[in-house]
């Protein structure tokens, strides 16, 4: 599975906060919140 997904997914799921999700995925919060938005705006 994609990491984008597997992010998403996570994010979704809610139980852990996006800082968090970005600290596990070695991403910066920027990049998490822009394949947030992306998601949100174009769908999966």
């Amino acid at each position: 599975m994609d990491e984008k997904v597997k992010f998403i997914a996570a994010v979704c799921d809610g139980s852990v906060s996006i800082t968090s999700l970005c600290e596990t995925f070695g991403i910066s919060r920027k990049t998490g919140y822009k394949w947030l938005n992306r998601y949100r705006q174009e769908g999966p």
